[in-house]
């Protein structure tokens, strides 16, 4: 078998979580949250990333960023809170 096609990770950090997604789709390789329970964060900033921008590695690899939550709140990816009590079909408590 050949070499794994190597290509270089992007630097996401100072973007938008939402463009460096797509910039690293465009670069072949994957944004991830660090929590991989979670749904991907595309609302605020990146404020860190694992491996760092420049490093080689496989096409299709992983990198993990983390995300700051835009101003009003929304956004980043912090832990989810489960509610006390069960919710029901509506989202209310039951």
């Amino acid at each position: 078998m050949g070499e794994p096609d190597l290509v270089l990770v992007p630097a996401l950090v100072g973007l938008p979580a939402a463009d460096a997604h797509e910039l690293a789709i465009s670069s072949r390789v994957v944004a991830v949250d660090p929590d991989p329970d979670t749904p991907p964060t595309v609302s605020g900033t990146v404020t860190d990333q694992e491996p760092k921008a420049g490093f080689q590695v496989p096409a299709g690899a992983p990198v993990t960023i983390w995300v700051e939550p835009d101003d009003d709140g929304g956004g980043g990816n912090m832990p989810r809170v489960l509610p006390d009590t069960p919710l029901d079909g509506a989202g209310a408590n039951a």
